[in-house]
């Protein structure tokens, strides 16, 4: 029996270096919020900490344009759909693609991990 598992071991090894990572595993809140840095000039993970854009404590799961009460969003953004973590990517892609008319000035995030990252940093917050 011992033989065996000394057989399995290195193959258990191999197996967990191609096997792909999950998307929970792909996702670290660390990066997510050193990533998130360039966003805090005008944004909080603090609830109703509204700056020059909404505080997004909470914001996945929440209808755009709701999370902040105290933020005036613009029309496009009060018309865009609940912010799901795929929806969420979709923006950070691509912010004007993905709610045409947005008042956001921001770069897209073209890295997927970043991107991922930060969502999971929005997540824990």
């Amino acid at each position: 029996m011992l033989r065996i598992l000394k057989c399995l071991t290195p193959l258990a090894g191999a197996l967990l270096l191609v096997l792909p990572l999950t998307p929970a595993q792909a996702q670290d809140a660390v990066a997510g919020k050193r990533a998130f840095g360039a966003c805090m000039s005008c944004h909080s993970v603090k609830p109703g900490a509204t700056g020059i854009g909404p505080s997004l404590a909470g914001i996945v799961g929440k209808k755009a344009g709701t999370n902040d009460p105290k933020f005036s969003y613009s029309a496009a953004m009060k018309g865009a759909p609940v912010w799901s973590e795929a929806q969420l990517d979709a923006f950070l892609a691509d912010p004007k693609g993905t709610v045409p008319g947005n008042t956001m000035a921001m770069a897209p995030t073209r890295d997927a991990k970043k991107r991922a990252d930060i969502i999971a940093y929005l997540k824990a917050n």
